[in-house]
């Protein structure tokens, strides 16, 4: 391939210069990667298609073969680089249209670029389609910034002529203060760090190689098959990359009660990571065909394939939520849990769009398990998957994300505007929340030419990771706020823990908090206490789940010789079909099961339940104050439609109340516990049973 040096010229920019132009000091140069390169080819959509095919490869390429193919360099890269085979990151999409467009500026018209100048020889020169997902085009600096500054560009077209064309071409972009820079100095001229391979038309003048078995030979180096039959779609190539930098890039360690780092499987390897990244951006279109906007996203690493089955449990949560909030319907996911909290609700919002609805959010409260995080999965966090900061070890803060047209995550929010006033939840459930805008939507008045869309559009940062509120003239609604405003009061709203007294007040959860209202001082058993401690804490806790209300009043907890009791109310939200209670050991990973306590670990268990009173205030909203009572030596009770179970360990001790009916009703009751604690160092937990347990 012939070279083309950039020469310096008033107003262009070097190649130190574009190095820095998207400089982001917050987020992992591979996460760019995968978001630049996607979003090109979701924008480059073939409308005859059904989805935008993806493919990721990792692999290795023979030094010398490649670096003989660019001439002006050959020599100094074999010097700089004394390997013989370096690796390199190929992306690849398919069912796109392709670089299309004239191959050189003499050619170019009323200033119709085409795709294929703006990518390889333009900088600032963005997408003009609406719902495109760029708008400053500088995104495509990260290809500079993943190896050497050395991109090679491959693609199939259809051409003006109706005929498939081929095109192919490199650049280098690199900083020319360097010493040992590549590019030479031409013609006596200041080195600008910028140049260009490809077919020459002239003096220090390229354009794209046309010819396929020339093309061919180039896509062998790379054991890359170029497109046939009626492909079309562009293939970026990314030599000489270094995969331990690019994993360990900008990462956040998290650290466990040791204060060691926590390893996570996809910084293994760049395979592993592009997999995590696609999924961590992408989660809405990956292969979502409820996609509102056109084609869905596939995507394969080195072959492999991500398939709904097996993207990451936090990964489809984030899809399950982006389909109800633009479908407003349940489906068949992994939100179809019937004591999962799921909502959707629109953010109206009056006098400065054409129609109110500016977006819809959907949220839903996640137990722990649903997530995986423990045994015997034990996945990780799910903020280690998002990236982002853990700033509390006794809560978990609410997750948000946003979106808009393109169906790529902007962001994943646990502080600031997005999420300030939303309680955290406790250690066993997480918040998840999505904001989907109603990209259809007009603006109003003076800025009426603008969709929503457009107007969210510029106001993100060139890196697309913020909104951010911008004036049009003298017109500044403050969309974005008030989004914000009622995204913030419409969940808090649904977690909100009610006062039932003055000094009620707590998170959801009971946690370390509930062991050590729970237990007695340490010297305590000496002789039982006559009632109620004189100094307890007059305490209510109260939780809200989907299908009941349960209570825990700490101002009645007693103690005895043995033990304490302890008294809980359960209220129905409408007609359920069973309820209860269970007892788990607190640990600072969260609740252990007495299942796990005693078959996993090998230990008895440190309490147990000796006597359950259960009195049935209300049925189907009628006070009947029926009272039963169970215990070891008559553990099951059958009253008409009522069943009461205490629950069993295999080692037959008691750790649960459950309460089951034959056909739904409305069931309010307050149960009454004796609880014999034989180990003052264990907390207990107690943990409301989820509906069709036993």
């Amino acid at each position: 391939m012939n070279i083309e040096i950039a020469e310096p010229s008033r107003m262009t920019q070097s190649g130190r210069s574009l190095l820095k132009l998207i400089q982001n000091n917050n987020m992992p140069i591979l996460d760019l990667l995968v978001r630049e390169s996607i979003q090109n080819s979701l924008d480059a959509g073939n409308e005859k298609s059904e989805y935008v095919a993806v493919d990721f490869n990792i692999g290795e390429f023979e030094k010398e073969k490649l670096n003989a193919e660019l001439e002006g360099i050959t020599n100094s890269l074999n010097n700089k680089y004394c390997k013989n085979k370096y690796n390199y990151i190929a992306i690849r999409d398919s069912n796109t249209t392709g670089l299309t467009g004239k191959l050189h500026y003499d050619d170019v018209v009323d200033n119709q670029y085409g795709n294929l100048l703006k990518l390889i020889y333009e900088i600032s020169k963005p997408q003009e389609a609406e719902g495109a997902g760029g708008s400053w085009g500088l995104g495509k600096t990260v290809y500079f910034r993943i190896g050497i500054g050395l991109v090679i560009y491959y693609s199939r077209i259809i051409n003006e002529d109706g005929d498939f064309e081929s095109r192919l071409a490199a650049s280098l972009v690199e900083d020319e203060t360097n010493k040992d820079s590549l590019i030479p100095i031409f013609n006596g001229k200041a080195k600008r760090g910028i140049a260009w391979w490809g077919e020459s038309i002239g003096i220090n003048k390229t354009r794209p190689i046309i010819n396929n078995i020339y093309i061919n030979k180039i896509l062998s180096i790379f054991n890359i098959d170029p497109y046939t039959d009626n492909e079309t779609g562009t293939t970026i190539i990314i030599p000489y990359i270094d995969e331990d930098l690019l994993v360990e890039n900008n990462q956040i360690e998290y650290k466990d009660g040791e204060e060691n780092n926590i390893p996570l499987f996809w910084r293994n390897n760049i395979e592993d990571y592009i997999r995590i990244s696609i999924q961590r951006w992408y989660a809405p279109r990956l292969n979502n065909k409820k996609y509102p906007y056109g084609k869905f996203l596939r995507v394969k690493i080195n072959g492999k394939g991500i398939g709904l089955d097996t993207m990451e449990p936090a990964f489809q949560i984030v899809q399950a939520l982006y389909n109800i909030a633009v479908t407003n319907k349940n489906s068949n996911d992994i939100l179809e849990n019937k004591d999962i909290i799921k909502k959707s609700e629109d953010i109206l919002l009056r006098k400065v769009l054409k129609t109110t609805k500016a977006g819809t959010i959907a949220y839903a409260k996640v137990p722990r398990q649903v997530l995986k995080t423990g045994y015997p999965n034990n996945k990780p966090e799910p903020y280690m998957y998002f990236n982002c900061e853990i700033r509390d070890k006794e809560k978990n803060k609410p997750i948000l994300f946003f979106t808009r047209k393109p169906g790529m995550i902007v962001s994943y929010e646990v502080v600031g505007s997005w999420v300030d006033g939303i309680n955290s939840s406790n250690k066993d459930e997480f918040i998840f929340a999505i904001f989907v805008l109603n990209s259809n939507n007009k603006l109003t008045g003076i800025a009426s030419d603008y969709s929503l869309e457009e107007y969210i559009r510029k106001s993100e940062m060139a890196d697309h990771t913020s909104w951010r509120d911008f004036g049009i003239g003298n017109f500044n609604s403050r969309i974005i706020s008030k989004i914000q405003t009622q995204v913030n009061g419409k969940i808090s709203k649904e977690f909100f823990i009610e006062e039932e007294e003055e000094n009620s007040k707590l998170n959801s959860g009971f946690g370390k908090m509930f062991g050590q209202l729970l237990l007695p001082p340490e010297n305590f058993g000496k002789k039982p206490s006559s009632g109620t401690r004189k100094n307890y804490i007059d305490i209510k806790h109260l939780e809200k789940h989907k299908n009941v209300i349960f209570i825990y009043d700490c101002s009645r907890t007693s103690y005895t010789h043995e033990g304490m009791k302890v008294n809980f109310q359960i209220k129905s939200r409408g007609s359920i079909i069973s309820t209860g209670i269970k007892v788990a050991i607190n640990s600072e990973s969260g609740a252990i099961s007495v299942f796990d306590w005693e078959n996993k670990m090998g230990l008895d268990i440190p309490f147990e339940i000796t006597i359950a009173n259960i009195i049935i205030t209300k049925f189907d909203g009628q006070i009947i104050n029926s009272i039963y009572s169970i215990d070891k030596a008559k553990p099951n009770i059958i009253d008409n439609q009522l069943t009461f179970k205490l629950i069993m360990s295999d080692k037959k001790s008691g750790y649960g109340v459950h309460i089951s009916m034959e056909q739904e009703h409305e069931i309010e009751c307050d149960i009454a516990l004796t609880l014999k604690l034989n180990r003052k160092d264990i907390k207990p937990m107690f943990v409301l049973e989820k509906e069709g347990d036993k």
